[in-house]
C-alpha cells in the first residue's frame, strides 16, 4: 500500500506517514513533483502529454502533464521529479530546470467516493525532443503520450473546467508559459 510523508504548512516533513488513501480522504498537506517536457517543434512549442490508465484513483483516463508523481517517505521533491520521469517514461540523464512550487487544494469526487487533494507541488521543466517510440511507458500508471501545442493546450484547458479531459491546473500551467521560450 502507497503512503505518503505529511507535510508541515511550511512544507517540511512531519513525520507522519499516511496511506494514500486515508491522505486524500483527509486532505492532509503531501507533497508531489510535476514535469511538463517541451520542444520546439515548427516554429512552435510542443508539450508532451501522458494520458492516464483508465485505472487510477484520481483522474482516470484524462491527459495529464508529461509526469507527476507524489513524494515517497523521506524523498525530496528534486528525488520524486527524477524517479517519477524514469518510472512513467522511461527517460534517464536528462537535467531538470526547476520552474516554482505551489501549493493546490481541490475537492474532487472519483469512483463514487470524495477525493481531496491537498499538495504542495514543485513543478519542472525538461526540454527534449526525441522520438516517442524511446520512451518505455509505465503500463499500469500511462496508456498514451502524444504532443500538443501549447497554446491549443491552454484553449483545451480553459473550456475543459469539469476535468472530463484534462487534469492539469490552468493556472499552473499559464505560470509555466514564459519559461517555454527560455533557453
Amino acid at each position: 500500500m502507497e503512503s505518503f510523508m505529511i507535510l508541515n504548512p511550511d512544507g517540511t516533513p512531519s513525520g507522519i506517514i499516511k496511506p494514500r488513501e486515508k491522505v486524500h480522504r483527509d486532505g492532509d498537506l503531501h507533497g508531489a513533483s510535476h514535469i511538463f517536457i517541451y520542444r520546439h517543434h515548427q516554429g512552435s512549442i510542443d508539450i508532451l502529454l501522458q494520458k492516464r490508465s483508465p485505472d487510477k484513483d484520481s483522474f482516470p483516463g484524462c491527459l495529464d502533464t508529461s509526469s507527476a508523481g507524489h513524494l515517497d517517505p523521506g524523498e525530496t521533491f528534486e528525488q520524486a521529479a527524477y524517479r517519477e520521469l524514469e518510472e512513467e517514461l522511461g527517460i534517464t540523464g536528462y537535467t531538470l530546470k526547476f520552474a516554482f512550487w505551489q501549493e493546490a487544494n481541490h475537492h474532487y469526487m472519483f469512483h463514487g467516493k470524495p477525493f481531496h487533494d491537498h499538495e504542495i507541488q514543485y513543478v519542472y521543466l525538461l526540454e527534449w525532443d526525441q522520438p516517442l517510440e524511446q520512451l518505455k511507458l509505465q503500463e499500469s500508471e500511462v496508456t498514451d503520450v502524444v504532443w500538443m501545442e501549447y497554446k491549443t493546450l491552454e484553449k483545451a484547458l480553459i473550456e475543459d473546467k469539469t476535468y472530463q479531459t484534462y487534469c492539469i491546473l490552468l493556472d499552473e500551467y499559464q505560470r509555466l508559459i514564459p519559461y517555454f521560450s527560455e533557453k
